[in-house]
């Protein structure tokens, strides 16, 4: 009996350790619209470093989301994982961009372990929300339909060509995404403030009107010296007939 209450004690022991680690490594794990973040902004610094293709940025995002969502633990940063990104961009990648690439670590080795998965890409690009291209076209559904694991096991890349002269549409941030929206929040107030220019205008108008009523004056005046000047001549003409 004693035995059984060792055993059912050592049985919970056991499920709240396991039930520990799977919460620590779902804490460490990147989720997918993390992943998918940062593989977007990775690939949008390689496709600029790089001077990628579209039909190579597309596939490049594949290869980056496919690597990030496959990270787990620390031991997955440099594992098979990273030597299938690796192969997988030597069939996408010319051969001069690919020694770029290897020569640039915060691509080549673009993960590194801090007590969580740290991306260094930041450390050569501070502005998280800086983008030069546009999100691939597929970013919303992409979902690792070309990976190693729904491909038998083999790269999908591997004996395909890519375009080299297609050129990335460039970025348009969404207004969500907008870091200066702030901004935005002020263009409305200064829309907000027009009619305060209209009534300036207004004001302008009516001293326009003022204006022209001094108009009016002023030919009156000249009226007058007109009808001044008429009778003058009339005075004349009289004391000549007298003459």
């Amino acid at each position: 009996m004693f035995n059984c209450k060792n055993d059912t004690i050592m049985k919970k022991m056991l499920l709240t350790l396991m039930a520990m680690v799977t919460m620590t490594i779902s804490a460490q794990a990147i989720t997918f619209n993390e992943a998918r973040r940062e593989a977007f902004f990775l690939t949008d610094k390689m496709a600029y470093e790089l001077n990628l293709s579209y039909a190579q940025y597309e596939a490049v995002y594949e290869i980056n989301l496919d690597y990030l969502t496959a990270l787990a633990v620390s031991d997955d940063i440099f594992g098979f994982y990273w030597e299938r990104r690796n192969e997988d961009l030597s069939f996408v990648l010319s051969s001069y961009q690919y020694r770029t690439y290897m020569a640039r670590d915060y691509f080549y080795r673009p993960v590194y372990w801090q007590s969580g998965f740290v991306f260094r890409v930041y450390t050569h690009y501070t502005d998280r929300h800086h983008f030069y291209y546009a999100r691939p076209s597929h970013y919303a559904t992409y979902n690792g339909n070309h990976s190693w694991r729904n491909n038998g096991n083999r790269s999908y890349y591997q004996g395909r060509t890519y375009d080299r002269n297609s050129a990335i549409p460039n970025y348009v941030p969404r207004q969500r995404e907008n870091r200066n929206w702030h901004s935005n929040r002020n263009t409305v107030v200064n829309h907000n403030t027009n009619p305060n220019v209209n009534r300036n205008t207004n004001v302008n108008w009516n001293t326009n009107t003022n204006h022209n009523r001094n108009s009016n004056v002023m030919r009156n005046t000249n009226g007058n010296q007109n009808n001044a000047n008429r009778s003058w001549r009339s005075g004349n003409a009289s004391q000549r007939g007298r003459r």
